[in-house]
Parts: C-alpha cells; structure tokens; sequence
C-alpha cells in the first residue's frame, strides 16, 4: 500500500473512531437528569418603602432570564401572596417554591412559610439578606440560607419545632463591601442564590425519576414439589 493509500486510511479510522466517541458523549448527556426551571416559582419581596431593596429586582431578572418564572413584590404583600401559594398547591400545582427577602421582606418569608405551614404547604427553600427580627424557621421548610451582619439589622436564624431541614446561618458581618443597603445587590450573593436553586432542582428531578422507577421483582423461590 503507497503514502496516499495508508493516509486516507489513516483519517477514516480516525474518523470513525472520533464519531463513536461523539456518539457516546451525546449518549450519556441526554441520560443526564435536566433541571427544570419552568416547574419553579419564586416569589422576591422588596424592605421597607420599596427604596432600599432594589437588588431584589435585579435578582427577580436574572432568574427569570435563567428560565424561572420570578416575580418581585413589596413586603407588604406577603398575606396575598401566601394565599396564592396556598390556593395553588390545593388545586394540585405542586411547583417548588422558592421565597427571598431583604430586610422586611425577609421577614415576609418567614411570615409566609408561618402561614403555610398551617396548610401544610411545603417550602422548598427560603434566601434571607440581613431580616430585622430573629425568625425561628418552621417545620414545613426544606433549606433556609440567611445572609446577614451583626449590624443592628441582621440577625441568625434559629430552627423552630420540627424543624428537620438544612439551615445555614452566614455570617457576613467581616466583610466591609456590604452593608445593610447593599447586601441584597451584592452579584457575589446572587450567583450563590441562584446555583443553590439550581441544586436544589436537580435534586428534586433525580428524586422523582428514581421515585418513578419500577421497583426489581425478586425472583421467587422454587416451591418444593409435593410427595
């Protein structure tokens, strides 16, 4: 066989081995569990006057352009939009929710997951920046994270009765770039809020699929014949 013979064979094994690979590699990202955003609601509540709270709003865009159905309101609503939670969840729209809050309106979710509690609505995760009063998370919570400053505003969290979820307490406090009116517009918050979200999604999707598996008949024993 000359040069040119063994060099276009050379690049058609070549070829086809790299095909294969791609092959395998599309394979195994299709079997990937993906997140889904759509079946997400988070709800974003603005503190005191709708003035200081703005980083909310920029947070409220960058999920939704993350394909999260977001929606930001003022503290003041929180009675109207628990009862909405409420009135979806018994008509069978079982999404996973989501609620942040800064200064007052990180009161409001806690409020919020009080009332829903009393339903037994489940609350996927709560995001607090620096609340004003020293909440105690109630049992229906899955995951809190609470970033705050021992500033005269910011306050920890502690679990209340029941509670069996995951919560974490950060402490912010030594970092000088943040304060009481910027903490909630810190970018540095916003991508740990909204990759926290994305975890917990994924979770929930590989929880469901693995749900949804039949379950392996064991095989059953030869029955002993009969004399």
């Amino acid at each position: 066989m000359n040069m040119f013979c063994r060099s276009i064979t050379f690049f058609a094994i070549c070829s086809a081995a790299y095909l294969t690979a791609a092959g395998h590699a599309a394979a195994q990202t299709k079997a990937q569990p993906a997140a889904a955003p759509r079946h997400v609601q988070v709800d974003l509540f603005r503190g005191l006057a709708d003035i200081f709270s703005r980083g909310m709003d920029t947070l409220t865009d960058k999920l939704n352009r993350q394909g999260y159905t977001a929606r930001v309101y003022s503290h003041t609503h929180w009675q109207s939009v628990a009862r909405h939670i409420a009135d979806r969840y018994a008509r069978g729209d079982r999404d996973i929710v989501v609620l942040i809050g800064h200064s007052l309106g990180a009161d409001a979710t806690l409020q919020i997951a009080n009332m829903l509690a009393r339903s037994n609505v489940p609350v996927d995760l709560i995001v607090t920046f620096d609340g004003t009063h020293p909440h105690r998370v109630p049992d229906n919570v899955r995951h809190l994270v609470n970033f705050y400053q021992n500033n005269g505003f910011g306050k920890p969290i502690s679990p209340g009765a029941g509670f069996s979820g995951e919560l974490n307490n950060v402490d912010l406090t030594a970092d000088s770039n943040l304060s009481h009116v910027t903490i909630d517009k810190s970018h540095r918050l916003h991508a740990e809020v909204i990759a926290k979200i994305a975890a917990i999604v994924n979770k929930d999707v590989v929880a469901a699929r693995k749900a949804k598996k039949p379950k392996a008949k064991k095989p059953q024993s030869a029955q002993p014949k009969a004399a």
